[in-house]
């Protein structure tokens, strides 16, 4: 696909928010393996142990923190295949139901720090604005490549050949 100059602009902006969060989700994920969980404030409602310990700290069996590398290790890869390969649907549908799927888990995990364990962690806020800026470039990456968010969302012909 070839990106007009803002568009690439916008791929890489959403590389470089990916690689912040990988790298957040990644110290989670080390501080959750060696039991060293080092909130920077860890005063009043920012308490990390408290979230990263509790029974919400899991989902499926596995760490949060190990699925957000896993988002955001996806994230990258269709990223760089939007950069590089001609199917129009790494940006127009996997990157936007990508990227809904990271917002909706976040939301939902902030949510219950916030209502449920009553506590936040600050690295685990970081990964939520990371979840919400990526949402955010996507669409936007999207409008401008495309002029429009509805275009190439049908799933069934994301596989039909192409012609230009």
């Amino acid at each position: 696909m070839k990106q007009g100059n803002k568009s690439k602009n916008l791929l890489y902006a959403l590389i470089i928010v990916s690689l912040l969060g990988f790298l957040d989700s990644l110290y989670l994920f080390y501080s959750e393996i060696t039991g060293n969980i080092n909130c920077l404030i860890n005063e009043g409602i920012f308490q990390c142990e408290t979230v990263n310990t509790s029974s919400y700290a899991t989902f499926l069996g596995i760490h949060v923190s190990l699925w957000g590398i896993i988002f955001y290790v996806l994230l990258i890869l269709f990223l760089f295949l939007s950069l590089y390969a001609e199917w129009v649907y790494w940006l127009g549908f996997l990157l936007p139901v990508a990227s809904l799927f990271g917002l909706i888990f976040s939301i939902y995990l902030t949510a219950i720090e916030i209502f449920v364990i009553k506590a936040l962690c600050e690295f685990c806020i970081f990964s939520a604005l990371c979840s919400i800026t990526i949402f955010v470039l996507v669409l936007l990456t999207k409008k401008k490549e495309y002029g429009s968010l509805t275009i190439h969302l049908d799933f069934w012909n994301a596989f039909r050949s192409e012609k230009k």
